[in-house]
């Protein structure tokens, strides 16, 4: 099964589903980089997509395919140290929904990587020490300034 397949599995999600990296905002868009856009697969907004089904759950931002691969992208501020919490808790609510409601997207979770994209500045101790030690374990790259998606292992 592919990314669009998984998706389209989805009943929540499976009208969401846009061509290329369309479902992410202008800006939001200009912080992926990729070499081929005829390998991008699709992309949904969760947030947008699930904001009235769970109007007071951590909404993960975006999803998208490229090449064999999923990623899990949130662009939110890296600010200050207590970001790295309310990440780790939209990538727990990611995972609690995608084990209820998204199996399709679960069973491709060997394919799946997750990203925080920063907007503004980031704090330089959220790159090193502890709360970098947080988020890998979490399986969270980032904070970065942008996705290259053609970089990630």
């Amino acid at each position: 099964m592919n990314f669009a397949d998984a998706v389209g599995r989805t009943p929540e999600i499976a009208e969401c589903l846009k061509n290329g990296l369309q479902a992410l905002k202008r800006q939001d868009r200009n912080q992926i980089r990729y070499n081929a856009s005829r390998d991008l697969k699709g992309s949904v907004d969760i947030d947008t997509c699930l904001r009235e089904r769970y109007p007071t759950g951590s909404r993960w931002d975006y999803v998208f395919g490229y090449k064999d691969r999923i990623y899990y992208m949130e662009i939110h501020p890296a600010g200050s140290t207590g970001e790295v919490k309310r990440i780790v808790a939209k990538l727990e609510w990611l995972k609690q929904w995608r084990r209820c409601s998204a199996k399709s997207l679960e069973d491709l979770e060997s394919q799946s990587t997750y990203h925080w994209i920063s907007t503004g500045k980031t704090l330089s101790s959220l790159k090193r020490g502890k709360y970098r030690q947080m988020l890998a374990q979490n399986g969270i790259r980032g904070p970065d300034a942008v996705l290259n998606a053609d970089t990630v292992p």
